[in-house]
């Protein structure tokens, strides 16, 4: 499974029984179509049934409220159908915006993709 997600803004790669998606761009802001990166994302759970998902954040450096929704809910689908979401590289600007909204300890987080794969296997 290699497949480039919601009009480019992400590419998926199935790696050690999970798939990573890989931002591509420094920001995911509002004049994105927010509904459709969403859509996107819920597929991975919807139609390639994936249930360990890495979200490799690494390349971005800023996120919105509306983005950080779309990362709950679909932690909250994979965390009902017995799944696992963990999020990797983050920088410091996300990585603030997830403590200002209190949701730092919410999702499970590491520096690395390798890393990620090692909690979803524990």
């Amino acid at each position: 499974m290699a497949s480039t997600g919601s009009a480019n803004q992400f590419t998926c790669v199935e790696d050690e029984g999970a798939v990573v998606v890989t931002f591509v761009r420094p920001q995911l802001t509002d004049e994105d179509n927010i509904e459709q990166l969403g859509q996107a994302l819920f597929a991975l759970l919807d139609k390639d049934s994936q249930r360990r998902i890495i979200l490799d954040l690494s390349p971005l450096d800023y996120v919105t409220s509306s983005v950080l929704g779309k990362f709950i809910t679909l932690h909250r689908r994979l965390h009902r159908q017995g799944g696992a979401l963990v999020l990797c590289g983050l920088q410091p600007n996300v990585r603030e915006t997830l403590r200002a909204s209190r949701l730092l300890d919410y999702f499970q987080t590491t520096d690395t993709v390798e890393a990620a794969h090692v909690v979803l296997t524990a």
